[in-house]
């Protein structure tokens, strides 16, 4: 629909792109951007088993400003209780990303801030082209970064963090992939769709439940230590992993001389 903040299509059989759908306001979170990225994010995690993959992109010049300004005096007359709504939302949207089944790609275009630069930290794969900007300047207007944090300082770590989100200066899309925020940087939206192809060609491959399965366990090893007790817990995933359906798929194909059902 026109009015929709967010749009979703399938772009190709199994493949969903969201593209943020509010230029005029570019792209900014407001109540129905995130209602909507809420109801089109629960869609995904239901048809888990016939959507592989999806990517994220934005309508207009800016992936997401820092604010929506129809939406700002709104803001000022806040409750206490409606604050605490609007960022539980935010954060569940951002969470909601984060802990999908499928793997998300961001392509990125233009400016992002705000929980926009947050969006892009809780995608697993971020494509960037040179005409992408990305700035915390949340502080600059009173605000703190709080619910784009933890995200955003796993990707590019806590030094580079502490400097972007305590400045509010803007670094452009080389530095935020020498950063890691970025994980592949191309010239422009030509070179993104090459890209973008190749890295569902890839995803499409591979098994979707060990793929959600590894986006878990990568979330549930982070940061442990490498002892007895994180060794028992991976021992018994693999070998859950092992007598499961996609193991058995993987292995009767490599012995049949044929490609596993997910590839078909």
């Amino acid at each position: 629909m026109a009015d929709d903040f967010v749009m979703m299509e399938l772009t190709r059989e199994g493949l969903a792109t969201i593209t943020l759908n509010n230029p005029d306001q570019h792209n900014a979170f407001n109540p129905d951007l995130v209602s909507d990225l809420v109801d089109r994010l629960e869609d995904l995690r239901a048809n888990a088993d016939t959507v592989r993959a999806l990517v994220i992109r934005a309508e207009g010049p800016v992936f997401s400003g820092l604010t929506d300004f129809d939406w700002l005096p709104h803001i000022a007359h806040y409750t206490d209780d409606e604050t605490e709504e609007d960022a539980e939302a935010i954060a569940d949207v951002l969470s909601r990303v984060r802990d999908l089944p499928q793997p998300a790609i961001a392509v990125v275009n233009g400016p992002a801030a705000g929980y926009g630069l947050g969006l892009v930290a809780a995608c697993d794969i971020v494509i960037a082209t040179s005409r992408a900007q990305f700035v915390f300047s949340e502080i600059r207007h009173g605000f703190i970064p709080a619910l784009a944090a933890p995200y955003v300082i796993e990707a590019m770590g806590m030094s580079a963090a502490r400097r972007y989100m305590l400045t509010g200066e803007p670094f452009d899309a080389a530095e935020a992939h020498r950063l890691g925020l970025v994980d592949v940087l191309v010239d422009d939206m030509d070179d993104a769709a090459a890209r973008l192809s190749r890295f569902v060609d890839l995803i499409f491959a591979a098994a979707p439940g060990a793929i959600a399965s590894t986006k878990g366990l990568i979330d549930e090893v982070t940061g442990l230590p490498i002892d007895d007790e994180l060794i028992d817990e991976l021992v018994a995933a693999h070998g859950k992993n092992r007598t499961g359906a996609d193991a058995a798929e993987g292995i009767a194909a490599f012995l049949e001389k044929r490609e596993p059902n997910w590839r078909g």
